[in-house]
């Protein structure tokens, strides 16, 4: 059954459902309920929908927008693009990398260009040695993984549950930097040039498995593409969508309290006032009045872990639910917006899209992939930094974030830069009250320790978001949480005939 295009079967049960949270996940959920004819309601602490489908169009000017949460979609993510044809949203190529591949490194005080690298990958005076000389950072990553890409190599019919099964009883327990180490013959030189060009420093003693998983969904090849107007318009979209099924979205509504007995969940919502929220990029909206109590026969939670620590439960979630909301790692991100005049980097630098990596503070930098060979300048993301990289930059003021990420560009493409500079402004999803992290970063061993945990219902109380699936950090995997939370609700409750 295809339920992103057919939903479930009509109930002849309906129930009354509490989905909390206006993210992606809690809006399919409401959405897929509501058609099957449920009563739905939807509660969110900000006073917008999107969760982290964020696009920031304040502070810039002549309808210039950039994205502060998901900004690319993957093509092998079926379920996000059946979505997009029902809404009939257009999309554009997201480039990753340029493809006359012009976009810079500038990494241990040495500027070269991206084609350069790989027709020399040592000339970043990275230390390797021997067999690794000549090899690309990530030519040297596919090496170290190939033990276990082979154990679940698709191609040859290995990517079985048992197989899966054998690479995390193997590997579960290593972290990015162990494995490395600890499982290779690389050398400490090819290692610091894998996570300084991957992007694994930031995150190497994190999970393996989560980079795994990453790895094999993002292979050499894979092409990204980006919504038309801003990634909102997936949520504007679902959001009208459960407006027209008659679903109230219950904005400023901060979950403090859920009680749960024989009669069904009850939840309990403080005042807006009592909680400062770090969330404004869009205006607010005018919201229905705030529900201080809502009765409920099942509820839907799909907000960040960390902020189910703060959250009252009567009885208590299990022991291994309040592990999972104790333990499990919600990594920082941040990213930098930059608005020029002039598009400096095609017509100076002959870059259209894609990235350049350095090992400067920024990290890295991405150039807009629409309007492309315009005269209306752009919005550059000029720092994208995760994990402890990232905790630098939410460190400084807005301003200093701001004024650094400018001196870090006009140091890679020239100082000329600054007479386009227009405005700038950043967002961190650590210090978001709402999100308080980008997204569910496992340490190593909780892939094995956490992951049934995450999922599992308490009684009526369900559990959504994208950290609740194996595509963490992507709207597919909340698309992907938000159908099994409404097949959850609903399951015993569809007709038998």
């Amino acid at each position: 059954m295809n339920i992103v295009e057919n939903g479930i079967p009509p109930t002849n049960n309906p129930r009354r459902v509490a989905v909390v949270g206006a993210g992606v996940s809690g809006l399919v959920a409401a959405s897929i309920l509501a058609k099957s004819g449920h009563e739905v309601a939807i509660f969110e602490t900000s006073s917008r929908i999107g969760g982290r489908v964020t696009t920031v169009r304040s502070p810039f000017t002549d309808g210039h927008h950039s994205e502060a949460g998901a900004m690319r979609l993957v093509d092998s993510y079926q379920l996000v693009y059946q979505y997009i044809k029902q809404f009939n949203l257009q999309t554009y190529p997201f480039i990753n990398n340029d493809k006359a591949g012009k976009q810079y490194i500038y990494v241990n005080n040495v500027k070269t260009r991206y084609t350069d690298y790989l027709a020399n990958p040592d000339i970043l005076n990275f230390p390797t040695v021997g067999a690794e000389r000549g090899k690309t950072a990530e030519q040297l990553w596919l090496q170290a993984l190939k033990p276990i890409n082979d154990m679940v190599n698709p191609e040859q019919g290995r990517d079985t549950v048992e197989n899966w099964a054998k690479v995390v009883e193997r590997y579960g327990q290593h972290s990015v930097n162990s494995y490395l180490n600890l499982e290779t013959d690389l050398s400490s030189g090819a290692i610091e040039m894998i996570e300084v060009m991957v992007d694994l420093e930031s995150r190497s003693s994190l999970s393996l498995m989560q980079q795994i998983v990453e790895t094999i969904d993002h292979r050499p090849g894979t092409k990204y593409a980006a919504i038309v107007g801003g990634m909102d318009q997936l949520t504007n979209k679902l959001s009208d969508q459960v407006k027209a099924l008659g679903v109230p979205i219950y904005f400023n509504s901060h979950l403090e309290q859920i009680d749960q007995d024989a009669d069904g969940v009850t939840l309990r919502f403080d005042s807006p006032d009592i909680r400062a929220s770090n969330t404004s990029l869009l205006p607010g909206v005018h919201a229905p009045p705030r529900l201080p109590v809502f009765q409920s026969d099942a509820a839907i939670l799909t907000i960040p872990f960390p902020a189910m620590r703060y959250l009252k439960t009567t009885p208590p979630f299990s022991h291994n639910k309040r592990k999972a909301v104790r333990e499990l790692n919600y990594n920082a991100s941040t990213k930098i917006f930059l608005q020029f005049s002039e598009r400096f980097w095609e017509k100076n630098d002959g870059i259209f899209g894609g990235q350049t990596i350095t090992d400067l503070p920024c990290r890295f930098i991405y150039y807009p992939s629409n309007d492309m060979h315009g005269d209306n300048g752009g919005v550059v993301i000029a720092s994208y930094t995760w994990a402890s990289e990232a905790r630098g930059w939410d460190s400084l003021s807005p301003n200093a974030r701001v004024q650094y990420a400018l001196d870090n560009v006009a140091e890679i493409h020239g100082e000329y830069i600054r007479d386009s500079f227009v405005v700038g402004t950043s967002h961190s999803w650590l210090i978001d009250s709402c999100s308080m992290g980008e997204a569910a970063m496992l340490t190593p061993g909780q892939f094995i320790e956490l992951e049934g945990a995450i999922q599992q219902p308490e009684g009526n109380i369900h559990f959504g978001g994208d950290a609740t699936s194996f595509k963490v950090a992507w709207i597919e995997g909340a698309i992907e949480a938000g159908i099994r939370t409404a097949v959850e609700v609903a399951g015993e409750h569809w007709p038998t005939d």
